[in-house]
């Protein structure tokens, strides 16, 4: 329940986020750490992503003719361990939208199935 400062009570409340306009490149930053007064965890939770079209125009609310509002997604930053620690690698759609690993010194090709893990933190869109 939210607090109203005018009549002070906890009422019932929604809240709305309008987008005004869309970057070339949308980056998403996924919530993977919890923190409260008490303790620091860390997220695993599985979070669905679109890859191929992510399609943002019912949440637009200035329409500009001829601009997509559509994206495609091309590189993910992975979170592997705990607060204390841990490990980055990045998926990224290169040349002939094919998908690589890149782990520290090592690359390697991986199938698109692949790339949506719980481990996912933070998501790259361009604009198609």
């Amino acid at each position: 329940m939210w607090y109203c400062p005018k009549c002070k009570e906890h009422r019932q409340a929604s809240k709305k986020l309008d987008l005004w306009r869309l970057p070339e490149i949308l980056v998403i930053h996924l919530k993977r750490f919890s923190y409260n007064r008490f303790s620091k965890n860390k997220l695993g939770t599985f979070v669905d992503f679109p890859v191929e079209d992510f399609d943002l125009t019912d949440y637009t609310v200035h329409k500009i003719n001829g601009v997509s509002e559509r994206y495609v997604l091309y590189a993910i930053i992975n979170h592997y361990g705990s607060l204390g620690g841990g490990h980055y690698t990045a998926f990224v759609q290169l040349a002939q939208n094919q998908w690589y690993e890149f782990d520290d010194s090592h690359v390697s090709l991986v199938a698109e199935e692949q790339i949506k893990t719980s481990a996912a933190y933070v998501l790259f869109y361009r604009r198609i």
